[in-house]
């Protein structure tokens, strides 16, 4: 890694950038954003926990059982282009109320099935009302300083480890005592309260936490170029702080086709759907983070529907102690998904330009090291260890990674670029389908099949995080871009309020 400074500036501190700056009524909002991917992944593990149920009933294979999280997911993608769409023109709170509301009733609907036909449709509208990423990536830039960027994703991502857990030990005692359906039962109250709790949080405008950052780090610059100063207080200091720390000592920003149109220099896109997508596509950093989390997502995503059927098969667990086993997995996740953003946040603040990108690509590597041989062993002493340290290195990735991606778009385009690239990450959401298909080759509905599926799929974590070291060349300049085109959005106004000529 290139450092750029040796010594953090005193102004960076928790106390003076952090949490307080940002005000504690965000972090309200940043709870029930978390609670949306608490929703969409307790979902996921309630269905691990009623794979054994539904198998018994309906008489399906591993692999028909696998298509369900893999079609969800397609349908979660067809879902977020309107959602992303909507998020970008309307109140976004109210948007996501009414997507949990739409949720919590397909649930409900899915519980009532009587067939495997009315189940896999009503678990087709659950998963079109998950793609709510678009517009909890657009609400948690608005909330939050760029900084600590990566230590919002992480709590919001965290939302998930906390679904997890609910839908693997909840979901198990609810299976044991009511059967299958009860494992989805539990969500629809849940998935109601959320949605009320977004009908009362406060619309943030969109972009202020980007100009207020990035258009004083660019006057900052311009001060220590000879440039006159544009604006005063205590964020210029911080600004000037961050030059001197050499974090903003980035390359000349990529140039855009709606630059040279003259689109975009006073920070409104004009161009369109076809304008912004093109804007889109040519920002390298987010197609390198789209392809990590696609392809490494791919192992993540198997495991959180095959995780508790594995404890079952391969070490003869009942449900409720498969999920609470699985739960050792989901707490070292909880503390990777924790530490990844923070750490991130810290380089970063160091002077780590690609502080984001090393922290996601080097715990990929490490985690696909650790699980081989944690889901290889069939004995629980062994794999118990291994998979809570497998489960730290496993979500070290995920918030630096969103952060990332997030970066690197304009402010006016983040709920389409969240919805483009969950459009894309789709194909992760073949990983059920993939492992069930292997296991069925090797040797169908066993403990062996299962676990050397597992195995053979724990790979493609380590070969995400190699494509995301890719982005390090890349990084530098389109965020550089994002400064430059937030610099002149921010001037334009001050511009225009001088007098007349």
């Amino acid at each position: 890694m290139r450092r750029r400074a040796a010594t953090p500036p005193p102004s960076l501190t928790r106390g003076s950038t952090g949490w307080r700056r940002a005000g504690r009524p965000a972090l309200i909002p940043l709870a029930a954003l978390a609670a949306t991917t608490m929703l969409a992944q307790g979902d996921q593990s309630s269905l691990a926990q009623a794979v054994s149920g539904i198998q018994h009933q309906f008489h399906v294979s591993d692999q028909l059982l696998g298509l369900i999280p893999f079609c969800m997911a397609i349908c979660g993608g067809i879902g977020a282009i309107p959602i992303g769409v909507l998020a970008d023109r309307h109140r976004r709170t109210w948007l996501l109320a009414a997507v949990c509301a739409i949720w919590a009733a397909a649930m409900g609907a899915g519980v009532l099935a009587a067939g495997f036909v009315v189940l896999f449709a009503a678990r087709m509208v659950a998963g079109a009302a998950e793609g709510t990423p678009p517009v909890s990536i657009s609400l948690l830039s608005d909330y939050f300083p760029v900084r600590r960027r990566s230590e919002a994703m992480g709590i919001y991502q965290a939302g998930a480890i906390a679904g997890a857990a609910l839908g693997l030990v909840g979901g198990g005692v609810a299976v044991q005592l009511g059967g299958w359906q009860w494992a989805f039962w539990i969500w629809v109250p849940i998935g109601l309260l959320v949605a009320a709790w977004f009908l009362f949080l406060p619309e943030p405008s969109r972009g202020d936490q980007d100009a207020a950052f990035e258009a004083t780090v660019g006057t900052a610059v311009g001060t220590a170029a000879g440039a006159p100063a544009a604006a005063a207080g205590t964020e210029v200091h911080e600004a000037a702080d961050l030059a001197a720390s050499g974090l903003i000592s980035l390359p000349e920003p990529r140039r855009s086709g709606l630059d040279r149109a003259g689109q975009l220099g006073a920070g409104q896109l004009g161009a369109g759907q076809l304008g912004a997508l093109r804007e889109l596509l040519r920002i390298p950093t987010m197609w390198f983070g789209t392809l990590f989390f696609t392809v490494s997502q791919l192992l993540l995503n198997g495991l959180s529907f095959w995780g508790v059927e594995y404890f079952k098969r391969v070490h003869h667990l009942g449900p409720a102690a498969a999920g609470g086993f699985a739960t050792v997995l989901g707490a070292g996740s909880a503390v990777g998904i924790l530490t990844g953003g923070m750490l991130a946040d810290r380089l970063l603040r160091r002077g780590y330009v690609n502080a984001r990108v090393y922290v996601a690509a080097f715990g990929a590597i490490g985690a696909t090291l650790v699980l081989v041989p944690a889901f290889a062993s069939t004995k629980l002493a062994v794999s118990a260890p291994l998979l809570f340290v497998g489960g730290v290195l496993l979500t070290l990735p995920i918030a630096p990674a969103e952060a990332l991606c997030t970066d690197v778009v304009l402010p006016e385009l983040r709920g389409r670029g969240a919805m483009i690239r969950q459009i894309v990450r789709t194909g992760s959401w073949a990983g059920p389908y993939l492992i069930g298909l292997i296991s069925d080759l090797i040797a169908p509905n066993t403990a062996l099949g299962l676990r050397w599926a597992i195995v053979t799929a724990c790979p493609f974590y380590a070969l995400g995080g190699l494509i995301m070291l890719g982005a390090a060349r890349y990084y530098p300049r389109d965020i550089a871009y994002v400064i430059a085109h937030s610099r002149r959005a921010s001037a334009a106004p001050a511009a225009g309020s001088g007098p007349a000529a």
